[in-house]
């Protein structure tokens, strides 16, 4: 039940904001009502308190200007089912009712992905959710950046180095060590980097034979990326090709309208002379080099410009390949159909936090045709490892952590870190004596890299140690998926499933009331778009849940029929939340 529920439930006046107390169940302050009402915060307090008659309350007392309250779980359960109605909803918010246009993922297509490319994918997942979940009109699309110098690297791989298109690894694994090579052989032979220069200028002329080149290369590594995306359930409706945005005039469409409105001149400056630049804050935002071809920034301009209907221009798109539930995942492409996309009232753009200046300026450009906070930058910090996860990987080290770096060779991708850690959790399995099947240690050392890299908020960084990661007492998914299974084994034990409750006692309540607020956690968590929230209850109802069972017999006792109750509301609720997160729970662990 949320506390907007429980509080019309109550009759408690329109200004009480209920929130959870360390003095009672729950708890509102009255001190800023008495301020622009002229009373007495203690006075107020009090006399509120004496008003509050309810069946639903055991007692509600007055404290400091604030309002405590003490619930009947038992007549809730009897009345509302509490306890027995455990289950995703909706929620209204500023949100609610709005066409979003959400970017995630975004990775170079020239190599795989690795764990700090998964933060991205992750925190998008759990705001596509959170979206949905606010009852809004959600498009999820992935910026495919397939005409920089990260994918001109591997054309001179392919193209000057001899490096065959054919093998028997997962062809973005394959290209991410060619990636490494190419950036190794720059240092030996510098007219390698001229090559790199000749293809990039090539991307932006429209070459033909170039960009056939490339859209085979392109299109084998994006497959391969969607294939480690998708088996992770991560959802997209478009891919967008930056090639298509400049091949197509988009992007000259954009600049064309930025000059016309006098946002972007010709620079005069020694610096950047001869670069259309915009003024930012009394600073050159360099778009363009002088020779004409389109840095970055002036694509994403672009691309923001067209998602936000600024632009005349339609993207065309085909189907390119499918989502885990067999949805379409559609590619922009000149052969496609025109898009008849709504048009969006607000747009997220997820980055690391590398790109806060450059998002700054993109924003401060599109919102000044689409409006204020229209235009959303989500910024986080980066992935590292640290020394004992980069020992276990064969990494040698001598710093606290490393940062990934493609070029340098420095990465820990996802496939080879997700592969190690199926293997540990069986190992750990066969040493306890137990048995778990490929199946499930699949879904655990998925979830274990989901749930380490979502627990921290986003503007910290996440240093992955892959012991605190599946330490089976720790805040870790293998913790919680094993106090999730501990309930599912006591549920399937008992001898019936009609479960209700005559009254609760105070072990019992505990837990109640950790239960009750869950749906307040994740509202909080949608609005905010915060998993790292909802990770948080998660440990802690679980320490919660853990205590009452090493306490309680449940099984064979006279009070087993409440204490069902209890377990399975504890278990729905960890299903929930888990959902959000996008963590697939084993039965067994």
């Amino acid at each position: 039940m949320k506390f907007k529920e429980i509080k019309e439930k109550l009759r408690l006046p329109e200004w009480a904001d209920l929130t959870p107390s360390q003095f009672s169940d729950m708890s509102f302050s009255c001190i800023g009502h008495a301020k622009s009402s002229g009373k007495d915060p203690a006075s107020l307090a009090e006399e509120t308190a004496r008003n509050i008659k309810s069946e639903y309350v055991k007692n509600a007392s007055a404290l400091n200007g604030y309002v405590n309250i003490d619930l009947n779980f038992e007549e809730l359960e009897k009345k509302e089912k509490i306890l027995s109605r455990i289950e995703i909803r909706s929620m209204e918010n500023s949100f609610s009712g709005k066409t979003i246009r959400l970017e995630h993922t975004s990775v170079n297509p020239n190599k795989a992905l690795h764990i700090g490319h998964m933060r991205n994918s992750y925190i998008g997942e759990f705001m596509r959710k959170s979206l949905l979940y606010s009852s809004a009109n959600v498009i999820t699309s992935n910026f495919i950046e397939d005409t920089g110098a990260q994918v001109a690297d591997i054309i001179v791989g392919f193209k000057y180095l001899n490096k065959k298109m054919e093998t028997n690894e997962k062809f973005d694994l394959y290209c991410s060590k060619i990636y490494k090579e190419v950036n190794e052989d720059y240092e030996n032979d510098k007219s390698l980097v001229d090559k790199r220069r000749e293809i990039l200028l090539k991307i932006e002329e429209g070459d033909k034979e170039t960009l056939e080149f490339l859209d085979v290369i392109v299109n084998k590594v994006l497959l391969s990326q969607l294939a480690t995306l998708v088996g992770e359930k991560i959802k997209y409706n478009l891919l967008d090709l930056e090639r298509y945005i400049l091949g197509e005039g988009i992007v000259k469409s954009a600049l064309d309208k930025l000059t016309a409105e006098g946002i972007a001149v010709v620079s005069e400056s020694e610096k950047n002379k001869g670069c259309i630049v915009s003024i930012i804050d009394g600073n050159e935002v360099t778009l363009t080099r002088s020779d004409g071809t389109s840095l970055y920034i002036a694509k994403d301009i672009a691309y923001a410009m067209i998602k936000h209907s600024i632009l005349d221009e339609r993207i065309k798109y085909r189907k390119f390949s499918s989502n885990f539930d067999g949805s379409d995942i559609l590619i922009s492409s000149s052969d496609g159909k025109e898009s008849n996309l709504q048009k969006i009232d607000i747009s997220f753009t997820l980055t690391d936090s590398a790109q806060n200046a450059e998002q700054s300026a993109v924003k401060s450009i599109v919102e000044r045709f689409s409006g204020k906070d229209s235009y959303n930058h989500y910024g986080y910090e980066p992935v590292a490892i640290s020394n004992d996860t980069a020992a276990y990987l064969g990494i040698k080290t001598d710093e606290k952590f490393i940062r990934m770096s493609g070029r340098k060779g420095i990465t820990v991708e996802f496939d080879d870190l997700a592969a190690k850690i199926r293997g540990r959790v069986i190992e750990e399995a066969e040493k306890s004596g137990r048995k778990i099947d490929e199946g499930s240690a699949k879904k655990i050392a998925s979830n274990v890299i989901r749930y380490y890299i979502l627990r921290f908020s986003p503007s910290k960084m996440v240093v992955f140690d892959i012991n605190d990661a599946t330490s089976l007492k720790g805040d870790s998914a293998v913790y919680i998926n094993y106090s999730y299974s501990r309930a599912l084994s006591v549920l399937k034990k008992a001898k019936t499933h009609d479960f209700n409750a005559a009254s609760f006692d105070e072990n019992e309540e505990k837990l109640i009331k950790e239960v009750f607020f869950w749906e307040d956690i994740l509202d909080n968590a949608v609005s905010n778009l915060k998993p790292n929230l909802v990770c948080e209850y998660l440990h802690r109802i679980s320490d919660m849940f853990n205590a009452f069972y090493e306490k309680n017999r449940i099984l064979d006792d006279p009070r087993e029929s409440s204490r069902l109750l209890v377990v399975r509301a504890f278990k729905n609720v960890v299903e929930n939340l888990s959902y959000f997160l996008g963590m697939d729970l084993a039965e067994k662990i």
